[in-house]
């Protein structure tokens, strides 16, 4: 083999085939769902902490039980 032949053999098989590419790519994209849920369910969390909820007194909201069972 001349030196071209081995450098163009050799840079072939460093570049990712396309199932890798699309595994890769979907690890990706499924850890930057899973940031995003993160994020979300921690500003659920800082939104809902005791003592934190906003409420409205002048909201009929939860002001009429139903006690009969």
């Amino acid at each position: 083999m001349e030196v071209n032949e081995i450098s163009a053999s050799a840079s072939i098989a460093n570049e990712p085939t396309l199932p890798t590419s699309h595994a890769i790519k979907s690890a990706e994209m499924a850890q930057h769902k899973r940031e995003q849920t993160g994020e979300q369910v921690m500003q659920l969390l800082e939104v809902t902490a005791p003592g934190k909820l906003r409420t409205d007194p002048l909201s009929p909201l939860g002001s009429l039980l139903d006690v009969t069972a």
